[in-house]
Order: structure tokens, then sequence, then C-alpha cells
């Protein structure tokens, strides 16, 4: 008999009927919807919204709600693994965050995602939990050219005031760590509470201070850039009031060296010469204005900032006492710090006695003060050991470093009360950061 002779396009046909047949036979994968919540356990004990949810494996992503919901539809039963991501989250440098969840045959499985606890997290950077108003202060190290620093010293420091019988103690604290091999520096202990000085630096590389805030959260994260002291470079900028327009006459000086510094133009525009190519600080201050700290990261020959924005002082409101005296919250506080006897204090009543007030007039009033003349005016220092130094000036409770002569009595003609500390008994608030004091003014 003679055997049939099959076709190529046969072949080919019974190949796939016989793939459709196995792909009808094979069994169905019970499918079922996961639901979770990602929630901050570390920084806000709040639900963490608009953070992306990735069900690995399946290459599939969501993003959480307002709430900090996510949901998966017809996801395979077995044993699924969840991951989360957020861009604060990769700053904290915190491992992957991921957990495996059973995923039921059908139906509705649930998982609660969320950061590592407050404690867990200082126990794992730190080695040991923290007190309640101590938190951590972490960041790379990086030079101009954006490479990873490695093996220098980096430093933050603060000032502790402790209560004793009758008196007040004033105490430096700090906070030491070596960056990594990967250029990654860890402090623990920081207040939570209190800005610090934060620094980097060799013998060859440094970068500037740079004054850091935790704003009341556990962890914050400060990068910094180091570079030699010789590398320079100019900066530019504008400065603008409340109404948009350029601020003229405003002042812009290097945080720690006043040396530093220009005025604004008639269009607000600034340039300063002559800036160490390193992370610090700009201080920008004009009278009537809160004075703004401006970061600075150059990282070229010429640095463009973008324009800053001052606000006006607010207007003191008045305010009532017990006993029916109109009294500003202000001087409240003034009359307060007064009564504990921890620093020295001219009244308005003192002041108001003569036509003309300036540095000498208040300076005389002081003990332990001394009065340079220049050209533009009385410049006020104070007797720190053998030396005279420049005191901090804050005015109306805003931090303006170091004035120049033209400023410190402009704002001391305005004075209604002055206060003068030493470095070691100045109020937290009034914190100097150079050991030399602080001259408080409120103007009429």
């Amino acid at each position: 008999m003679q055997r049939s002779q099959r076709t190529p396009l046969a072949r080919t046909a019974v190949l796939a009927l016989v793939g459709l047949l196995m792909f009808h036979a094979a069994p169905l994968v019970a499918q079922a919807t996961l639901r979770g919540v990602l929630h901050d356990s570390l920084r806000t004990n709040k639900p963490i919204a608009d953070a992306e949810v990735v069900l690995l494996g399946a290459n599939r992503r969501a993003i959480t709600d307002e709430n900090g919901r996510f949901e998966f539809a017809g996801v395979a039963a077995g044993t699924a693994t969840v991951a989360f991501a957020a861009p604060w989250l990769d700053s904290l440098a915190l491992p992957p965050l991921q957990v495996a969840v059973t995923v039921g045959s059908a139906g509705i499985s649930t998982v609660l995602l969320a950061t590592p606890s407050r404690i867990a997290y200082q126990r794992a950077v730190c080695g040991t939990a923290l007190g309640e108003t101590e938190g951590i202060l972490i960041g790379d190290l990086r030079t101009p050219e954006g490479e990873l620093a490695a093996g220098i010293p980096v430093g933050a420091r603060w000032y502790e005031t402790r209560i004793g019988t009758g008196q007040f103690e004033r105490v430096v604290r700090a906070s030491l760590d070596s960056a990594n091999a990967n250029g990654f520096y860890t402090l623990c202990g920081v207040p939570t509470d209190a800005e610090v000085a934060l620094v980097a630096a060799t013998d060859s590389v440094a970068s500037g201070d740079v004054i850091v805030g935790l704003n009341g959260m556990p962890v914050a994260r400060r990068d910094l850039t180091v570079a030699p002291h010789a590398l320079l470079t100019r900066v530019r900028g504008r400065l603008l009031g409340p109404d948009e327009k350029g601020l003229a006459g405003a002042v812009v000086a290097l945080s720690g060296d006043s040396t530093r510094r220009a005025r604004t133009d008639d269009e607000g525009r600034f340039v300063i010469v002559d800036v160490p190519r390193r992370s610090g600080q700009l201080v920008a201050r004009a009278l009537g204005f809160v004075p703004s700290l401006v970061a600075l990261e150059p990282l070229g020959d010429d640095t463009e900032l973008e324009d800053v924005a001052l606000q006006r002082i607010p207007q003191e409101l008045a305010a009532v006492n017990v006993t029916g005296q109109a009294m500003t919250a202000a001087q409240l506080q003034f009359e307060t710090r007064r009564a504990r006897g921890i620093g020295f204090f001219v009244s308005d009543s003192a002041l108001s006695k003569f036509a003309v007030v300036n540095s000498t007039i208040v300076g005389s009033m002081i003990p332990r003060t001394n009065i340079r003349q220049t050209r533009q005016g009385p410049m006020l220092y104070l007797r720190r050991g053998s030396e005279w130094c420049r005191p901090r000036f804050f005015l109306e409770g805003y931090d303006n470093g170091d004035l120049s002569a033209e400023e410190e009595n402009s704002a001391m003609a305005r004075a209604k009360r002055v206060e003068v500390y030493t470095a070691s008994n100045s109020p937290p608030q009034f914190n100097d950061f150079n050991g030399c004091g602080a001259v408080v003014i409120w103007s009429r």
C-alpha cells in the first residue's frame, strides 16, 4: 500500500492544533486583589502619599493616594513581594523596603507597608536608641567635580544651656564622624530642636560652616561640597522684595566671612568675587526685612543663584498683661530675661534720655565693651579673654550675623531696647556660634 505524503503546510497545521489543545488543557491560575496602605513610622507617623509601590516579578506599579492606599487587581495566588520607594526615602539612605505577602486564591488580600520606626532606624544607624530630642544628620561629601570624598572628618557643634542653682551654664556640644569609603557620613545625637553648625575639613580641603536644623524630625540629610581653600568662584544673584521687584541697598555676605560681601544695585542684583568653591551660606539682609540664609553650592568658576525674596519684619501686636499695662510680646520677653539677670540690658526709658542713640551711647551703659571709631561710625566689641571680638547681632529677634558700622549704627538709632550677652550666658535663641557673644536690638 502506498504511504501518504504530508506537505509542510499540513504538518504546521497539526502542530498548531496540538498547541491549541495543550493551551486549553492547562489549569487556570486563581487570581485575587491585593490592597494595602503605606505608612511613615519614621518621621511623620502619617500615610505616605504619591509614593511608588511595585509588585516585584510582575512588572506592575501603583501610586499611593492621599491616604497612602494602593491596589493591584488580578494578582496570582501565592507569595508576592511588594516594594515601595519615594524620593525622600532615598535621601535617608534606607535599605530596600519590601515585604513578602501571601495572596489568597480568591477575594481580597491586604498588606501594611511601613518605614522603620524611629527607634529601629536609630539602632540600625547609630547602634543604640537616642533621646527624645536627639536625631541623626547624614549626607555625602563630594568635590566640586562631583567625585566622592572619603576619609574627611565631619562635625556638628551646638550650644546647650544647663540651668543650675541660680545660674545658667552654656556648654559646647558636638558630634563627629569621618566620611567612609563611599563619602558618606553619619552624625548621631544631633539636637532636633536647635540649629547646629556643620563643617567638614582637613588641612587641605574643607566645606564652609553651614547652619542646619532638623526642625523636630528624627533624621535629616545635608550633602556637602569640599574643596581646596584656594579654589575660588564668583557668585551672582538678585534679591527681591515682597512686591517681587528688585531690592536695592541690601547687603549679601558670606556667612562666617563678612569681608566677602556686596550691596545690591537698583535692580537688586549683586556680585561677590573670590568666594570659596565649596558648601556655604550667604546671609541676605536689609533693614526692615527678615534676614535670609541662602544655600551656596558653587560647582563652577561662575555661580548664578536663583532669585531670593525677603519678607518684611512683621509688626509687633500689642498684648495686655494681668495688671492692664499695655506691653508687646517682645517687651514681655525682654523683661523676663532681664529678671533672670543673665545678661546686660538697656531699657527704652534709658535710651529715651538721648536725642541720638548710637553704639557709643549703648556701649557706655554695658560693661566689658569697647567702642572702635571708623569712618562709617562707631563699632561695638565685646571682651573675650584678653582680646576683643565682634558679637553676633540680632534685629527684632532675627539673626543678622555681623554688621557693618553703617548698619550697626542705623539699627542703634532706631533702638528702644538692647540686650547684650557674653558667649557663656546667651539664651539658646541668641546662640552666636563664634564664642564672642550677642547683641539683640529691638526697634521703635
